[in-house]
């Protein structure tokens, strides 16, 4: 006869795939009949917008845009030009696991952005990407936490608390951030807007309630050519908050957020010249990890009747560490000749991996680092790649991600630019298990006294016994034997003499 279990429900999201995408697209521009022919590229930036992103049985769907702005110089004219090139993406990934009820979360990023220059009236553009993957879903189990009516048929019961650190909450949200900006003072009326940065980060996630609050800033940077033909940017921080649903049952956690932009519009407010209207909008996808304590039946045995109880498993999560690291890294871009003014720089992050070097993680951000600056013949540009490291001692995995904490700095040195610029690495280590409990347990017939027994045993607690180990070793119970014993506490040592009682059947 199977005994009935009481049940404890642990609810929550188990991360049923991860996976790294890259792709790259590819297309050809004609230059629109409004614009100059070209001499020279300059430069080319790609923002991948996410638009589309749906989980299907053992897939995913995922499709946006890849806007690219390419500066360059016009043949037989001073100045830069720009032109937008949009290529749109999509791509379905096998997600082994993922069901239409799982939450897709995904971290763009853009890898690499080549600009040819077929003929002075087309360009090849190819841009490579790469879309960072993770699919959740909701998870319901039920542990044995004990055997109902147990005192009816002699079990004893042992319980313990199962504790993992797991997913407890997943939800997206979007939103759209609308404001005008006016450029600052000093800066001349604006020509022509030639290219729109936009990044946007969250500085803090807490829970209150059954809401989540999140806030943070978007940073907004414009290249503009000014009516002398002259190039100068304006930086903008743009505060946010927002607030989410939590859940009912909501606590403090471990919050991790990503922010993805879905669109990005800047345009001139009618004939103001220093004034901008700026549209971005957002997905925060939010994921709220804490551990989580369960009591479950460990072990049992009758004192009365045979049992055959059946194990299982149960997955657990430990948090091993996590934390933030800094670097602040400095390179040199090449100039092959001393530069004059330097017009724009920025840095823009890549692929990103890890390896192990001994017992220690090391972590690497790839970076590619960017110029402009003026010469005697007109605007140039410089490039430069480079990795960024950061070592984790004694650790042997983990997620990160990398962020720029605020914009570079550079200075001319020789024949090229010091561009410095500091990095932060937010890591998580965490570790899965299979921890062993009991399923279900089958009870046999009762227990007949086949030899004769005294009705007293005097022996010595052997290492590694405990009072419950010796309990069910005799079939008797723990308070027999402290009561036989003259004992108050449970906590027995190696040679302490027992008296253990033997249960009649």
């Amino acid at each position: 006869m199977e005994l009935e279990l009481r049940q404890e429900t642990v609810r929550g999201w188990e991360t049923v795939c991860r996976t790294s995408l890259e792709q790259e697209e590819t297309g050809e521009m004609i230059v629109p009949d409004a614009c100059p022919d070209i001499w020279q590229v300059l430069d080319g930036e790609a923002r991948l917008l996410l638009q589309r992103k749906e989980p299907q049985d053992g897939r995913g769907e995922l499709a946006g845009l890849l806007k690219t702005t390419i500066l360059y110089q016009p043949e037989g004219e001073e100045g830069v030009r720009a032109m937008e090139v949009t290529l749109p993406f999509s791509a379905s990934p096998e997600l082994k696991g993922l069901t239409r009820r799982s939450v897709l979360h995904v971290v763009p990023r853009v890898l690499s952005v080549d600009i040819h220059l077929l003929n002075p009236r087309k360009v090849l553009v190819r841009v490579g990407y790469c879309l960072e993957i993770e699919g959740f879903s909701p998870q319901t189990r039920s542990l044995a936490a004990g055997v109902e009516g147990a005192q009816d048929k002699g079990i004893q019961q042992k319980t313990g608390l199962l504790r993992s650190f797991q997913t407890v909450y997943v939800q997206e949200k979007n939103f759209t951030y609308q404001d005008a900006v006016v450029l600052p003072a000093g800066r001349p009326d604006a020509a022509e807007l030639l290219r729109t940065r936009a990044q946007c980060t969250c500085t803090e996630a807490r829970v209150i309630g059954s809401k989540l609050v999140f806030k943070g800033e978007a940073f907004l940077q414009l290249l503009c050519r000014g009516e002398d033909g002259s190039l100068f940017t304006g930086d903008f921080h743009l505060p946010y908050s927002q607030i989410m649903d939590a859940g009912e049952d909501s606590e403090e956690g471990l919050c991790h957020m990503d922010l993805l932009f879905t669109d990005v519009k800047c345009t001139t407010a009618g004939e103001d010249r220093r004034t901008f209207q700026v549209e971005l909008a957002l997905q925060a996808q939010a994921v709220l990890r804490r551990e989580v304590t369960v009591s479950v039946l460990t072990d049992l045995y009758s004192t009365t009747h045979d049992l055959q109880p059946e194990g299982d498993t149960c997955p657990v999560q430990r948090l091993l560490g996590q934390g933030e690291g800094q670097e602040t890294a400095r390179e040199t871009v090449e100039t092959g000749g001393i530069p004059g003014n330097l017009l724009d720089v920025q840095v823009r992050l890549g692929r990103a991996g890890q390896s192990q070097e001994g017992e220690d993680c090391i972590l690497t951000q790839e970076v590619e680092l960017v110029i402009l600056y003026d010469t005697p013949e007109g605007v140039a540009a410089g490039h430069r790649r480079a990795s960024v490291q950061h070592r984790l001692a004694g650790q042997t995995g983990c997620t990160f991600t990398a962020e720029l904490l605020r914009e570079p700095t550079a200075a001319p040195v020789g024949e090229g630019v010091e561009v410095s610029f500091p990095l932060a690495f937010h890591w998580m280590a965490l570790e899965r298990q299979e921890t062993p409990v009991i399923g279900r347990v089958m009870l046999g017939e009762k227990r007949e006294e086949t030899e004769r027994l005294p009705s007293v045993t005097l022996r010595a607690v052997r290492p590694g016994e405990d009072l419950w180990s010796v309990a069910k070793a005799y079939l008797t119970t723990d308070q027999e034997i402290l009561d036989a014993s003259g004992l108050t506490t449970e906590e027995i040592f190696p040679g302490q003499m027992l008296l253990i009682p033997h249960k009649s059947h």
